[in-house]
């Protein structure tokens, strides 16, 4: 469809000139962290809530890429989709262009490929420090964790020993 180009034409334009931005990386002890993930994928973020408590972050925002246009996005928790777009290019959703507008501590990658959107929203958020995985394009974080989607347990540990390390 011809909304198709034009949205896919927007983001690859914001991407471009969000790669010609330099960003900031600092490292501190995170009071806010973001989390993107597949939601089609992970039925449950019982494991996210986990990880902030572990990590003893209170304010968390999960963005989930979908394939269901329906779902609908509140101020934490953010569903990507077709309709997240406008037609013409831009941000649709108010929660989402909120997000990309605020400034969080840690991110975390928690998906094995990035579609355009996500790839697009990874990139965008004013971040002070990425965290992703390896088979992820080398942008898309500042750390990355070599262990599989369903090694959760040991994914935050990992992340947990790493931000120690770097923060002290």
């Amino acid at each position: 469809m011809i909304f198709d180009v034009l949205k896919s034409r927007w983001l690859r334009k914001e991407q471009d000139k969000i790669r010609k931005e330099n960003r900031l990386r600092n490292a501190s002890k995170p009071s806010s962290m973001v989390v993107l993930y597949n939601a089609d994928a992970e039925k449950s973020t019982l494991f996210i809530e986990q990880w902030a408590k572990a990590l003893g972050i209170e304010e968390v925002t999960l963005v989930g890429m979908t394939k269901d246009a329906q779902a609908t996005s509140s101020a934490n928790h953010i569903y990507l989709h077709s309709k997240s777009l406008k037609w013409s290019g831009g941000i649709a959703d108010i929660h989402l262009e909120n997000l990309l507008k605020s400034k969080v501590d840690l991110q975390i990658n928690y998906f094995k490929e990035a579609e355009a959107l996500i790839y697009y929203v990874a990139l965008a958020l004013r971040v002070d420090f990425k965290v992703g995985f390896p088979t992820q394009d080398v942008e898309l974080y500042d750390l990355a964790i070599d262990t599989s989607l369903d090694q959760k347990e040991l994914f935050i540990a990992e992340l947990k020993k790493y931000l120690n390390i770097i923060t002290t």
